[in-house]
């Protein structure tokens, strides 16, 4: 069985943390196609906002373009346009059905522009090492570019450097719309026609041979899911669930009431971890490229609630040490961003009007209310939520778990 739960689970828990993924994979896939069509590169020209619900965690920072593409028909060229300035954030990653990452990124190549191709080819796992060819390991492939947005005055410029970035797919790929097949956040209620949605995902692209193999009796499940009644398989699924909810993972490091990922890379042959990104961040970053942090409670160690005013001090020498960005965002206990007054749904170096403590440091308060002095307030919802920090680009002490955010004190 693969690494990952601390004790062993039963095989049909197993399964579904290792189907987790690749369902969140496809659903997404389904639904996103189903408004536009399949090797079609789609452009997102404004910042996310609460109505935005395919995406679970998604960013406030930057422009998104993303696209579904099948490598089965062809290798699929990407040309990234020039950035108009030096320290212009852009990325583009690709993924593939299991949430396996590759990547096409500033942090390799600069703002010059580039060229890559993305090619099938399961024979040996994507590196991070700046190749120009990726080598995915299923046919299925999703392109997710990003593009900083550095102020409100700067989203017409974003949009330019959004558009130029192209990506070709082989020229008789389909463009077709697609059934969706419900929404990556609603798998936990699916109940035991998951492992049937799963096997019909599975032989549409089935892992690569390095991906984390099944014991036999979980493979069993997955040939034949009549193999176990429903009671059995519905069992299976509330135990996964609750080690995935935990975010409790083999590597997960805590601090300050805050935990995140040891590795900086992906989670590898851990499930639950593979599952955890997924479930809390599908199309999410490995820490290489920016960290993110979850807040788990305040300095008094009770939950995060609107109800309780918090403050956040960075002092004037632990600002996020990183050559990009960072941001705060609040969720709804569903991952969506939620409505405020102020339409603020993230915090960051790029805030305008932020203001600096007497002594040089920054302190962000979170309330729902409005507090006295709002420029510097993250609002959140009125009521319990979560609370993600991103770190772009991070220095050593980023990537090495030394550097976290502060405490959230009352």
């Amino acid at each position: 069985m693969s690494e990952s739960p601390r004790k062993p689970v039963s095989p049909a828990a197993e399964l579904y943390l290792w189907g987790f993924p690749t369902v969140s994979v496809h659903r997404t896939r389904l639904m996103l196609s189903s408004h536009h069509d399949t090797g079609t590169l789609r452009h997102i020209e404004s910042l996310a906002t609460p109505s935005d619900k395919a995406i679970v965690a998604i960013n406030n920072d930057t422009l998104y373009s993303s696209g579904w593409y099948d490598l089965s028909y062809g290798d699929v060229m990407i040309d990234v346009p020039p950035m108009d300035k030096p320290d212009r954030y852009w990325n583009l990653m690709v993924v593939d059905a299991y949430t396996h990452v590759a990547y096409v990124s500033r942090r390799h190549h600069g703002v010059s522009g580039v060229s890559a191709r993305v090619t099938f080819d399961p024979k040996a796992e994507p590196l991070d090492d700046g190749a120009t060819t990726i080598r995915l390991g299923t046919r299925t492939a999703w392109i997710i570019i990003r593009v900083l947005v550095e102020s409100p005055e700067d989203v017409a410029q974003a949009r330019v450097l959004q558009r130029q970035f192209s990506v070709r797919p082989a020229p008789d790929h389909p463009h077709i719309r697609m059934e969706p097949a419900g929404r990556a956040a609603k798998i936990a209620e699916s109940g035991a026609p998951f492992f049937t949605e799963l096997r019909g995902y599975v032989a549409h692209s089935p892992p690569a041979p390095w991906h984390p193999a099944l014991s036999p009796a979980a493979k069993a499940i997955l040939d034949d899911p009549s193999c176990l009644t429903d009671a059995e398989l519905e069992a299976g699924i509330q135990e996964a669930e609750t080690l995935i909810k935990s975010g409790r993972t083999t590597d997960t490091v805590f601090q300050n009431g805050w935990s995140t990922g040891r590795a900086a890379g992906g989670p590898g042959d851990d499930i639950l971890k593979r599952a955890v990104g997924a479930k809390f961040g599908l199309g999410g970053h490995y820490a290489v490229e920016n960290r993110s942090y979850m807040a788990l409670s305040d300095s008094q160690r009770g939950a995060l609630s609107g109800k309780h005013e918090l403050c956040m001090k960075f002092d004037a020498d632990n600002l996020p040490p990183c050559d990009a960005f960072w941001s705060l965002t609040a969720y709804g206990m569903d991952l969506y961003l939620v409505e405020n007054e102020i339409n603020r749904y993230s915090i960051g170096d790029r805030t305008p009007n932020l203001h600096r403590d007497d002594d040089g440091g920054l302190t962000v308060i979170l309330s729902a209310q409005r507090p006295q002095r709002a420029g510097n307030w993250l609002p959140v919802p009125d009521g319990p939520y979560m609370l993600g920090m991103r770190v772009y680009e991070g220095h050593s002490s980023v990537l090495d778990c030394d550097w976290f955010p502060p405490p959230l004190t009352r």
